[in-house]
C-alpha cells in the first residue's frame, strides 16, 4: 500500500447495514490521503463479505480507497483498538465508528492543520468537534478556536462536554494497550487519551469534521449496568483519573466510582485500599460503599 498520512480506524460488530454509509462518506473526501482499517470484532452478519467486496471494487478504481480488513474474536471495542494501535502504519490515527460519517473536507482539514503545526514531536494529536450536522455541534465548543492545550485540562478540568473528534499520533500510542479481562467488553476510550495527556499536549480546533447520531441525556440505566458488569476495566479507568493532573472534584468522583466498581468486582476492602491513591480512597470509603449498596439494590445486581 502506498504511503498515506492518516488511517481511519473503524472497529465494528454486526453493523454491516451501517458500514456502507460510512464508506460513501470516505469516498466523498476531498483528500484521499488516508487508508481505511476496518477491524471486525467477531461479526456474524455478513460484514466480512461486505468489506471484501468493497476492497475488490476499490482496487479497480483509479485513486480508490485503500482498505484493510482484520477479523478477530469478539472482545469489545477496546480490544479492537488494541489491534489498531499495533497495526496502523501511518503518522496519524482517526477512530470513526461504523454508524457515523465524516464531513467531505475532514481528511483535508486534518492533513492541512497537522502540516502547519510546529513542534509536532511534542504533541499527541488534534481535537476537533462532532456534530448532529455540519452546522450543529454536539456538546460544548472548546475554550478557543485554535490553540494548544492538554486533553485533561480542556476536557476534564474545564468541563468541555460532549463527544469530540480526536486524531492521534500513531507512534505516541504504540506504548499503550487497553487491559483485556475475560468476560468484560467495555472500558472508556478516554483511558488511552488520559495516558497520552500525562505525557503530551495537543492542538484543539473548533471545527466540526465528524457527524454522529447522538442520544441526548445522561448515562442510561442500560449503560450504567454495562459498566457494573465490567468492574475491573472500569475500576482501572477510575484509577487513571485520580491522579493530581485532575481537579479535586473529579478526583473525588472517580474515587467514589473506583470503590463502587471494585466492590462489584468482588474486591475486599483491604484490596481496595491498597491502590496508590489510598488516602483519597480511604476518605471516600463510606460514601462509596453506600453508593454501591444503592446501585446494587436499584439494578438488582
Amino acid at each position: 500500500m502506498e504511503n498515506k498520512t492518516i488511517t481511519v480506524v473503524t472497529p465494528t460488530y454486526n453493523r454491516a447495514d451501517k458500514l456502507h454509509r460510512l464508506f460513501q462518506s470516505l469516498c466523498g473526501q476531498t483528500s484521499k490521503d488516508f487508508k481505511w482499517l476496518c477491524i471486525d470484532d467477531g461479526s456474524t452478519d455478513g460484514t466480512e463479505q461486505l468489506i471484501v467486496n468493497l476492497i475488490h471494487e476499490q482496487r479497480d478504481i483509479a485513486n480508490g480507497i485503500l482498505i484493510r480488513y482484520i477479523k478477530k474474536e469478539n472482545g469489545g471495542k477496546h480490544s479492537a483498538l488494541n489491534v489498531a494501535f499495533r497495526e496502523v502504519d501511518t503518522e496519524l490515527l482517526f477512530i470513526v465508528d461504523s454508524d457515523d460519517v465524516l464531513t467531505d473536507d475532514a481528511i483535508e482539514t486534518i492533513c492541512t492543520d497537522w502540516s502547519q503545526l510546529i513542534n509536532r514531536d511534542k504533541l499527541c494529536g488534534i481535537g476537533y468537534l462532532r456534530g448532529y450536522s455540519e452546522y450543529s455541534r454536539i456538546g460544548d465548543a472548546y475554550s478557543a478556536d485554535r490553540f494548544l492545550s492538554n486533553f485533561i485540562t480542556e476536557r476534564y478540568n474545564k468541563g468541555v462536554d460532549g463527544d469530540k473528534a480526536e486524531v492521534w499520533v500513531t507512534e505516541k500510542l504504540r506504548g499503550f494497550q487497553y487491559p483485556e479481562v475475560e468476560g468484560e467488553k467495555f472500558i472508556s476510550e478516554s483511558v488511552a487519551w488520559i495516558w497520552l495527556a500525562k505525557q503530551y499536549d495537543m492542538f484543539f480546533v473548533n471545527k466540526i469534521i465528524y457527524i454522529t447520531e447522538y442520544l441526548v441525556g445522561g448515562l442510561s440505566d442500560a449503560g450504567r449496568i454495562l459498566r457494573f458488569k465490567c468492574p475491573h476495566l472500569m475500576a482501572y479507568g477510575s484509577l487513571m483519573t485520580m491522579s493530581r493532573e485532575f481537579s479535586v472534584k473529579i478526583r473525588v468522583k472517580e474515587a467514589l466510582l473506583y470503590i463502587v466498581y471494585s466492590l462489584f468486582g468482588k474486591q475486599t476492602m483491604r484490596e481496595i485500599l491498597c491502590c496508590r491513591y489510598h488516602v483519597l480512597v480511604l476518605l471516600n470509603i463510606i460514601p462509596g460503599y453506600l453508593l454501591y449498596r444503592f446501585w446494587k439494590r436499584k439494578y438488582l445486581l
